[in-house]
């Protein structure tokens, strides 16, 4: 079997701060472009970059770096199906995890299929632009901020403290529409420990898994290769490490799982090894890099900033090509309410029927 080799690095990782203004973005750039194509790049990009290893950071500071990523731009547009980001606004997936963890619960106990047909990332989109448009501009903001205060240190006082500020949300708000969301939050806040384990609940502002589980999926979907991961070692990815181990074992049970956004994922993953990489010794990871950084830069600058101009001239001149799946706000809208009813396993459970069989792979 032939092995391709993919390469990781991300830029914008906060860790479980998800609302840092600094830093709205974070984004996760793979490429199976190997060391000597990665340094030819990046070499023919910035010919006077002088320092031990090429960072987005620093190669942006330059005064004189404009020419080189549009060269860069270019070298991607000629092979864009070489690389593929997966790009988060963390200030909307922190809304997709109140939805994922306060509004599904309730639906699937009740005999819905929540998950189907891409239905929990629609239902954020309306949840989103409701929020944006119809309510006070803090009310949002008040949400956010509420929920990941209590994910970030969850326990029996904190979740207290929010059940009682999402029930006081919900019962002050005088719009009927957005108070529909809030009673559904502060519902799902108060049955919280039916459906969760506050022991495990702080990971799940992790983003390093998602990710990789999303990008790992792309080059599945595309190659029938064993796939051979190498991430940066500086990446906090291995908080998760079991949890990764489990879900690429190549011994679990060949089958399709159907991803919350709808995507069927083929099991096994092929992913025979996963590696930790300096970054000051590899190409490849530094070509990430500076990839993950613009992407960064582009999804994270407003309108009528200084540098919108040139990252928009920077997709036209090939960056535009390049493969991307994002977690961000789209006005597309949930096409039934409420969703379809359940006929089997949901995809929750799915994933964990997927684990379970892993570790046994393991134990034998």
């Amino acid at each position: 079997m032939v092995v391709r080799r993919l390469f990781f690095d991300e830029s914008g990782y906060t860790g479980y701060n998800l609302l840092d203004p600094a830093q709205p973005i974070f984004t996760m750039a793979s490429t199976d472009t190997d060391e000597q194509e990665s340094e030819a790049i990046l070499r023919g990009s910035f010919p006077n970059y002088q320092a031990a290893e090429f960072k987005f950071t620093n190669i942006w500071r330059r005064q004189n770096s404009r020419n080189g990523f549009f060269e860069f731009a270019r070298f991607i547009g000629d092979q864009p199906e070489r690389s593929f980001v997966f790009i988060t606004e963390k200030r909307f997936c922190v809304l997709t995890k109140i939805v994922d963890f306060l509004i599904e619960p309730s639906f699937t106990n009740s005999g819905y299929n929540f998950y189907s047909d891409g239905f929990p990332r629609k239902y954020s989109n309306l949840a989103y632009f409701t929020f944006k448009f119809q309510a006070h501009p803090e009310l949002l903001n008040t949400l956010l901020r509420d929920y990941l205060e209590f994910s970030r240190n969850p326990s029996i006082e904190t979740l207290g403290r929010f059940q009682w500020k999402m029930r006081l949300l919900a019962n002050s708000c005088d719009d009927e529409r957005i108070r529909s969301f809030l009673n559904l939050m502060a519902n799902g806040a108060d049955l919280f420990l039916k459906f969760n384990d506050l022991e495990n609940f702080r990971s799940s502002n992790d983003l390093h898994m998602s990710t990789m589980m999303a990008i790992v999926t792309h080059w599945r979907e595309r190659t029938l290769d064993d796939l051979e991961i190498y991430h940066d070692a500086s990446s906090a990815f291995f908080r998760e490490r079991e949890m990764w181990e489990n879900i690429t074992n190549p011994g679990v049970v060949e089958q399709i799982y159907t991803r919350g956004d709808g995507a069927e994922i083929p099991f096994p993953l092929n992913v025979i090894e996963t590696q930790s990489v300096d970054s000051e010794t590899s190409f490849a990871i530094q070509y990430c890099d500076v990839l993950a950084g613009i992407c960064a830069k582009h999804f994270g600058t407003e309108e009528g900033d200084e540098s919108r101009a040139f990252l928009d001239e920077l997709i036209d001149a090939g960056l535009g090509a390049l493969p991307i799946n994002k977690i961000c706000p789209e006005p597309v809208f949930p096409d039934q309410f409420p969703p379809k009813p359940l006929d089997g396993p949901d995809v929750v459970d799915q994933l964990a029927a997927i684990v379970r069989g892993s570790q046994g792979q393991i134990d034998d």
